[in-house]
């Protein structure tokens, strides 16, 4: 069973609005509000797709009851932790415009060791061998910075795959560990490893290399419009995608991340997991809800994926 750690989830209000500039004032924009956050957007295209999991977060409030009956009406297991005071908000902005988008998201509520202890105990306690677990996103303010890290080991002794999907301190600090997959784009290797360096071939090829040393098995490299790479002890691939009309990108990583995940469940090839990851990805920026795929085009776009050596 693929079990998805999305610990902090969030209500999403995005305003379009086209050629938007700091400084000017914006009337009558009525917000779309979607549940979200990477471990529900990881859950939400599984369950679309037909994979069974389980996600696990913390809620409270008017906010963390409209993540709870999401997730009912996704048909997604919900292992929800109650706490006092609001499941967080970010604002999107987006100009389809000129193609940017604009967020501001909340910090979420503060979670103390206790909690994290009875969150840790109660997913030990689900996990059984074979499973695959995915740490998705950003932990509650409070948590452990090395939270990920003590889940990969929970992950290690109980024979699972653990699979990483973090930013920033989160992404640093999940090291010492080890990792089935993780699917970083340059960004979020220049801050793994503090460099100023261009994004060139050449770059994205070393510090993926270096991650892969750190502890992560296969890693897929996104590269926005241009595809990405995968690299596995045994080969690197190129990743080529076709051209779609994009609405967002938001939820496009996570939408990766959930398609390679049910593959490797499946029992796919990798090559054939990375191209179901890439489909996924490539599908939720066709629609302007969060982290949301259409199965039949997933599959018409999984053989536009093409790999090359």
């Amino acid at each position: 069973m693929i079990r998805v750690v999305g610990l902090n989830p969030v209500i999403d209000r995005t305003y379009y609005i086209n050629d938007f500039r700091s400084g000017v004032k914006f009337y009558e924009i009525t917000p779309r509000t979607d549940v979200g956050g990477k471990g529900v957007n990881v859950a939400r295209v599984l369950s679309r797709m037909g994979e069974r999991c389980a996600l696990y977060g913390f809620v409270g409030g008017t906010n963390g009851r409209m993540v709870e009956e999401e997730m009912d009406a996704c048909h997604v297991e919900f292992r929800a932790f109650p706490i006092e005071g609001e499941t967080r908000t970010t604002i999107n902005i987006i100009d389809n415009q000129n193609r940017m988008e604009t967020e501001i998201t909340e910090p979420g509520v503060w979670v103390g060791e206790e909690e994290q202890k009875h969150f840790l105990y109660v997913l030990e306690k689900d996990l059984k061998a074979g499973d695959l677990v995915i740490c998705s996103g950003i932990p509650m303010k409070g948590m452990s910075q090395e939270i990920y890290s003590m889940i990969s080991q929970i992950c290690r002794e109980n024979e699972c795959k653990c699979v990483l999907d973090a930013t920033g301190i989160y992404l640093k600090k999940s090291f010492p560990g080890e990792y089935y997959f993780s699917k970083p784009n340059f960004s979020e290797l220049t801050e793994l490893f503090e460099t100023e360096e261009e994004n060139t071939l050449n770059s994205l090829l070393k510090y993926g290399r270096a991650m892969q040393r750190m502890g992560v098995e296969n890693l897929l490299i996104s590269m926005g419009e241009s595809g990405g790479l995968f690299m596995d002890d045994a080969q690197t691939l190129r990743i080529s995608i076709p051209k779609v009309k994009v609405l967002s990108t938001i939820g496009c990583g996570d939408s990766s991340v959930a398609g390679f995940c049910m593959g490797t469940e499946r029992g796919m090839s990798k090559a054939d997991c990375v191209r179901l990851a890439m489909a996924c990805g490539v599908c939720n920026a066709m629609f302007s809800k969060v982290g949301y795929v259409e199965p039949d085009k997933v599959w018409e776009l999984f053989e536009q994926v093409h790999l090359t050596s």
